[in-house]
């Protein structure tokens, strides 16, 4: 009898102990769909800073053309002075 005794003993504080661990078990479920939700939270917004990032990207390689664009209008004024101006002049040598 006493040997039964001990062994219930022993039961009810392995029971005892499970519980404790459950209840932890718990507490740490609870954190990690805490910690679960901010990352789906963190995803989210890192999509939406990717894509502004993006539309940010397209406007200075757009800012970034505009000197070229403007460099090569240029060039072409001036290659087609100097061209107005060639044939002018041999226009002008000829008549004369």
């Amino acid at each position: 009898m006493e040997e039964a005794q001990i062994v219930l003993e022993r039961h009810e504080q392995r029971l005892k102990s499970i519980e404790r661990d459950v209840l932890d078990l718990k507490a740490v479920q609870a954190e990690i769909r805490t910690m679960n939700e901010a990352l789906v939270t963190l995803a989210t917004e890192l999509k939406h800073t990717n894509e502004h990032l993006a539309r940010h990207e397209q406007k200075i390689d757009a800012i970034e053309n505009q000197p070229r664009l403007r460099m090569q209008q240029v060039v072409t004024a001036v290659v087609a002075a100097l061209a107005g101006g060639l044939i002018s002049a041999i226009i002008g040598m000829i008549i004369a």
